[in-house]
């Protein structure tokens, strides 16, 4: 079934606001899809909507994008070590993950998970007075990159596992921050890249005004998203997430 424009804008303002706000926007996405009575998993629309909130990461990083290739070369050899779990997880179980999106209830039982994650994350800095005290590493770059692939799974949000990751392995939450979303660059475009036959087969289909629709609204509202979730993250309330993911799954779980 297709998208219709309408619908392409409604879950474009939905990704652009999940993808960075850490309650999962694979999640909403399968819930809406359902709402709206695509039986089918949209893919390829859904890596379209994605390719818009790329775009606004590069944009509103585009200063931090530049330096990773001058003089924060450090950064990007972090960057790279993060990515390979990434895509070593979504390969080895990208056929499994996909079946999952059309499952409601699972999406509900992970959004409870995320929701955990964000709420730990906030009280390990609250009580731990060395919280935010370590510097970048191989370490933790690659603790980072293990909870991104695990975000695969529709419902586990990409940001809020990044972000917690980083956070609880030590690192001050602007630069958890920051390198959540360095590291979304890499992810999306390998996603992208993985579902390029599956986007060209929709596009043929005459998709293409309701793909474009739903990429541009993802990015406008992206950017908005990002500035938003910056003054939370500085202002260590990522707990409201974490209530509002266990609250949305557990209606999930109990209503669809």
């Amino acid at each position: 079934m297709s998208v219709a424009v309408f619908e392409a804008i409604i879950l474009g303002v939905v990704q652009g606001l999940t993808e960075f706000f850490p309650v999962s926007s694979s999640g909403h996405l399968v819930i809406l899809q359902g709402l709206f009575g695509l039986k089918e998993p949209q893919l390829a629309f859904d890596i379209f909507l994605h390719v818009g909130t790329l775009l606004a990461v590069l944009i509103y990083f585009r200063h931090d994008i530049r330096w990773l290739f001058g003089k924060n070369r450090k950064d990007l050899i972090y960057i790279i070590t993060a990515s390979i779990p990434t895509f070593l997880i979504g390969f080895l179980f990208k056929d499994t993950v996909e079946r999952f999106f059309g499952m409601p209830k699972v999406v509900g039982c992970m959004m409870l998970i995320t929701g955990l994650a964000l709420i730990a994350a906030t009280v390990y800095t609250r009580l731990n007075k060395h919280a935010g005290g370590k510097k970048q590493s191989v370490a933790n770059s690659v603790v980072i990159g293990v909870a991104q692939g695990i975000a695969v799974m529709p419902g586990i949000s990409r940001s809020g596992a990044t972000l917690s990751a980083g956070i609880l392995s030590g690192l001050d939450h602007h630069t958890a921050f920051r390198f959540s979303f360095l590291l979304s660059v890499p992810a999306i475009i390998g996603a992208a890249s993985l579902k390029a036959v599956k986007i060209g087969q929709s596009l043929a289909a005459g998709d293409a005004a309701s793909f474009v629709a739903g990429a541009l609204t993802a990015m406008v509202v992206g950017l908005f998203a990002i500035d938003v979730l910056l003054r939370l993250v500085k202002d260590n309330k990522l707990y409201l997430f974490g209530i509002y993911c266990i609250l949305a799954g557990a209606a999930v779980i109990i209503l669809l």
